[in-house]
């Protein structure tokens, strides 16, 4: 679950939210509306499934809800663990998945005091668990039984993990090998019958998947974060056919795409280009034609 903004500069509705900005050293109002993304993580395939539009003065958590309700009538087998950041850490959150029997993998941070404190206060007196996996080395501490957040229906299960990863580094013309360590927090329904320790790590950092699959590629390559029509209905419309789109894209360059096509165009993003190329200048969109056009 992440959001993404729909920015411009005249008022399309009353729904509109708006900030101010500054241009060129001048205040502007800017109208913009919030959407809600959920993603689908842990598949070969990039699968954004829905969208929601925040409304005014409206929370992501609220606008979150309203879409899962959504998600699960309409991908009841598809979906069963939500993965969200710190900000779903909360009773009505988890409660809600558990009362569509869902699970919840949500990061701990700061805010969360109480149950980091007694999280801490434990793993200081358990030995960890270790694994590798390529350049990364794990540290594990993973307890159940967490009642700490208060008005969640059932304990909670923490996990904690130290991860050091070898970088290389080019200092001064030479290549060096440097550690970079980060540690983390998760809360979870899930049992450990259900889900273990590595598994729980995995689909912990598999939450990125919709910033670097979804909103990082969309937004740089495919014009997701470009307001072409200014108006709620339009841009839910435009966001649902570009998923499809993508969606479409990524079948056709893993299932169907020649060894041959593969040695000219090596990524995803380059036969998007040259798709785009193909519909001639007049049909490409004002900020594409200012691409180099290709060989």
């Amino acid at each position: 679950m992440a959001t993404n903004f729909f920015p411009s500069r005249k008022r399309c509705c009353p729904e509109c939210s708006t900030r101010t900005i500054t241009v060129n050293d001048q205040q502007v109002t800017e109208y913009y509306h919030r959407g809600v993304i959920c993603h689908l993580v842990g598949h070969e395939l990039a699968l954004p499934l829905d969208m929601e539009l925040l409304r005014p003065g409206e929370g992501e958590e609220t606008a979150a809800k309203r879409l899962l309700a959504r998600v699960f009538v309409n991908y009841p087998r598809l979906v069963n663990v939500v993965v969200g950041d710190a900000l779903y850490l909360d009773a009505p959150f988890i409660n809600f998945c558990l009362e569509h029997h869902k699970h919840a993998i949500v990061v701990i941070k700061g805010d969360h005091r109480l149950l980091l404190q007694d999280a801490q206060g434990l793993f200081a007196q358990r030995t960890p668990q270790a694994w590798s996996r390529g350049r990364c080395t794990v540290r594990a501490w993973d307890e159940e039984g967490f009642t700490s957040c208060e008005g969640v229906q059932r304990p909670l299960r923490v996990l904690h993990t130290q991860e050091t990863v070898q970088r290389r580094h080019r200092i001064a013309g030479q290549w060096r090998i440097a550690e970079e360590t980060s540690s983390w927090y998760w809360a979870t329904t899930l049992s450990k019958n259900q889900f273990s320790t590595p598994q729980l790590w995995r689909g912990g950092h598999a939450r990125w998947d919709v910033e670097n699959d979804c909103f990082n590629t969309l937004n740089t390559h495919f014009g997701l974060d470009h307001c072409y029509k200014h108006a709620p209905l339009a841009i839910v419309n435009f966001v649902l056919t570009l998923f499809l789109a993508y969606v479409l894209l990524q079948c056709f360059w893993q299932r169907n795409v020649k060894p041959a096509l593969r040695k000219a165009i090596s990524t995803l993003i380059g036969l998007a280009e040259e798709l785009c190329h193909s519909l001639g200048p007049e049909c490409r969109a004002p900020w594409y034609r200012q691409l180099a056009p290709s060989p």
